[in-house]
């Protein structure tokens, strides 16, 4: 059996699973999980106070470094406005790479892959050379820089794009940890 609204038919068993995701995002987007009992949070998936807040964004943090456990330190940082995206690809563009990890608060793949980013970034082929190479990581928010979304064409995350200058040298959709390695060896690698 299905269910037809204005040219898009669905079967009748899609329906629940359907609304109860738009209410888990309703839940997320604007706070209000923290008002449910905590059997009903963790049968939707949804956390309380301290991960709904819209401000949060997931998968970066506020200081500028990060300890990573190997003994490195992380290069991933938040991007905070398009004029600091524009600067970092104008800036010396054929010395400098930079990964982009576009991801939101509400995913948890981009979440459960994050601590391998930082480390990745940590590692000796990343860092700054003497010849002026660098490779930089950021985070982006989807949510919020919509429109680096729509120019890269992001239509899941975690994706991940090594930028030089204004070019894409590649991309990489998906939270897998060792194709993540090998896909940033490959175009992050010597910049």
């Amino acid at each position: 059996m299905l269910i037809c609204l204005g040219g898009v038919c669905v079967p009748y068993t899609a329906v629940v699973p359907i609304i109860i995701l738009g209410l888990k995002w309703i839940l997320e987007k604007f706070g209000l999980a923290q008002y449910l009992p905590k059997y009903l949070r963790d049968m939707l998936q949804v956390q309380g106070v301290a991960a709904s807040s819209s401000s949060e964004k997931c998968c970066a943090t506020s200081s500028s470094e990060v300890a990573v456990s190997k003994g490195g330190t992380s290069k991933v940082q938040p991007l905070e406005s398009m004029e600091e995206f524009e600067e970092l690809l104008s800036n010396n563009s054929n010395k400098v790479k930079v990964v982009c990890k576009f991801t939101s608060s509400w995913c948890q793949p981009c979440k459960r892959v994050q601590p391998f980013f930082q480390e990745c970034s940590s590692q000796p082929q990343y860092q700054k050379k003497k010849d002026g190479s660098n490779v930089l990581f950021r985070t982006i928010d989807v949510d919020e820089f919509d429109e680096l979304s729509s120019k890269y064409k992001v239509s899941m995350m975690p994706t991940f794009l090594v930028l030089q200058g204004d070019k894409v040298l590649g991309t990489y959709a998906g939270s897998n940890e060792n194709e993540l390695d090998t896909f940033l060896k490959e175009n992050a690698g010597a910049a």
